[in-house]
Formats: structure tokens, C-alpha cells, sequence
């Protein structure tokens, strides 16, 4: 239901005073992709947070890429091979999620003089 106070400020912390333009930009951008002219349109009607509602959002987004992938077809592959290397798009993804994931850590140690670069 938007990100919470301490959600925009960890942000604003890691990346300076620019996150508040790429807010904005991510906001005006979901607006536009939605079909809203105006904050006003749908202020007060999204919905609480529920698992429930995360468990549909995934499945929908499950069969689409379902779908998309079904569309591909036979380009899906390149000698046996899928598109995204020996790996597969989901383990690469996996992987540079991870490396990501370990240069936050040490950027924060570092910034919270834990550990020194």
C-alpha cells in the first residue's frame, strides 16, 4: 500500500537526494502505465498488504510469464541451450541477486564504520 516513512528515508540514506526524483518518476510512471492522471484518482483505494493478495499478484504474474514464454516458442532456444546461457535467466538472476546482495552488505558495514574499505 506505499512505501512507509522508514522505507523512503533507508533510501533516501543509501542514495542521496536523487531518490526523490526517481520516486516520483517510478510513481508518475505506474500512474501513466494504470491509466491515472492524478494522485487523487487513487488515493484511499489501493489495498492493505494481505498474503493473500501477494499470492494472487504472483500467480498472475506466474502465467504471464507463462504465457510470454509459451509465445517464444522455439526461440527459446539456441542449441539446446536457453536464452539466458547454461544457466538459465532464473539462476543468473539468482546469482547477481546474491553478488548485489553481498556489495550492499559490505557498503552499509562500511558506512556504519563496522568495516573499513
Amino acid at each position: 500500500c506505499g512505501a512507509s516513512a522508514v522505507q523512503v528515508g533507508t533510501c533516501h540514506w543509501t542514495e542521496g537526494p536523487t531518490c526523490f526524483d526517481r520516486i516520483c518518476k517510478e510513481l508518475e510512471e505506474i500512474m501513466s502505465k494504470k491509466g491515472y492522471n492524478s494522485i487523487d484518482e487513487f488515493k484511499n483505494k489501493l489495498k492493505e498488504w494481505s498474503k493473500e493478495g501477494v499470492s494472487l499478484s504472483r500467480e498472475a504474474r506466474m502465467m504471464k510469464k507463462k504465457a510470454d514464454a509459451d509465445a517464444d516458442g522455439a526461440t527459446a532456444t539456441v542449441q539446446g541451450v536457453a536464452k539466458g546461457g547454461p544457466l538459465g535467466v532464473g539462476a543468473e538472476n539468482q546469482m547477481m541477486t546474491a553478488l548485489l546482495m553481498v556489495v550492499i552488505a559490505v557498503l552499509l558495514a562500511d558506512k556504519m564504520n563496522l568495516i573499513s574499505i
